[in-house]
Parts: structure tokens; sequence; C-alpha cells
């Protein structure tokens, strides 16, 4: 019963890792862009749902790795609640991102 939705949450664990190792360096080498003008609510937003997603899976790793080394079976229960809300974060987060960054521009490829 709770064997799918621990490979739910270990997959949209491992995708949130892929994508907040993949904008910054994708930021960083001009292959994405932050839409939206200087101080806009969309640069904003997509600013904080990346520190959001941050903070929640550095959190939840925290607690997992704390859960599986020191803590009973009685300690999974009161992390349910986290696992059922990690997937909901990593959603909205990807929604803003999809909103939120841009294509960056690309030279020309010669043939």
């Amino acid at each position: 019963m709770f064997l799918l939705p621990a490979f739910l949450v270990l997959l949209v664990f491992g995708l949130a890792i892929f994508r907040l190792v993949q904008i910054p360096r994708r930021l960083w080498s001009g292959d994405l862009r932050l839409a939206g003008a200087r101080f806009s609510a969309l640069r904003v937003a997509t600013v904080a749902a990346y520190v959001l997603l941050l903070t929640c899976t550095v959190a939840l790793g925290a607690m997992l790795l704390r859960t599986l080394l020191w803590s009973g079976a009685a300690a999974y229960l009161s992390m349910l609640g986290y696992f059922a809300a990690y997937p909901l974060v990593y959603v909205a987060a990807a929604w803003i991102f999809y909103y939120g960054l841009k294509p960056g521009n690309q030279a020309a490829v010669i043939d």
C-alpha cells in the first residue's frame, strides 16, 4: 500500500534535484532566462519557487536521513504529511518555472 507512493516521492525527489541543479547551470550558460521585466511579479515568483523547492528538498532529505539512521518505525508516520505535500510543491514549482523561465538567446547554427 505504501510502496507506490514511496516510489512516487522518490521519483519526484530525483526530478527536483535534477531541476535544482539544471536551472542555475542553464541560466549561467545563457540557455535560460527569467521572463518578465526586471522586478515583475513573475520573476519574483520564479525565484521564490526555486527557493521553496530547494528548502523543501533539503528539509525532506534531512528528515529522511535522520529517520533512517536514528529513529524507529514510528517516526515514519510523522513524516507522512511531508511526503504527501512534496509532490504538490514540486508540481507548483514546475508550473511557475514553465511560465517564469524562457529559452535564452541561442547562436544560430551554421551548417
